[in-house]
């Protein structure tokens, strides 16, 4: 499967504009700094008794899409869950309706973060 995240990221960066690239690379850039310090950590709360009285309720806080030029759809949910009392935070990422792990996420992230290889120029030495 990680396999298949490397190439689902070079295809759809593939075929995204430069500025998108840089908006989805500071877009998740923002992303994984809250989900580091989310991502193993859940509280309870008895504020809102309203919605603790369902059993499930959830809430989405930000959604990032970003479609290429080959159709591609990548969709990121950050959501608030509760479950009575306990509050947590998760992240749903999809890519083309399919469900992704936060994988993905992290290869997108390093395949944009890699400094660009530029073309190594040689110089001969020319002597009259």
């Amino acid at each position: 499967m990680i396999s298949d995240y490397d190439s689902l990221a070079q295809d759809f960066l593939a075929g995204l504009i430069p500025e998108e690239r840089t908006k989805l690379y500071n877009d998740l850039l923002a992303l994984e700094e809250v989900h580091k310090l989310n991502q193993h950590s859940s509280y309870y709360t008895f504020k809102n008794l309203k919605r603790a009285v369902h059993r499930h309720s959830e809430r989405r806080k930000r959604t990032f899409r970003y479609k290429n030029s080959c159709n591609n759809e990548l969709v990121i949910n950050q959501l608030h869950e509760q479950h009575f009392f306990k509050n947590k935070y998760c992240i749903h990422v999809y890519f083309n309706s399919q469900e992704c792990s936060y994988l993905f996420i992290d290869h997108l992230l390093s395949m944009l973060g890699a400094p660009v290889a530029s073309p190594i120029r040689t110089f001969q030495e020319i002597t009259i």
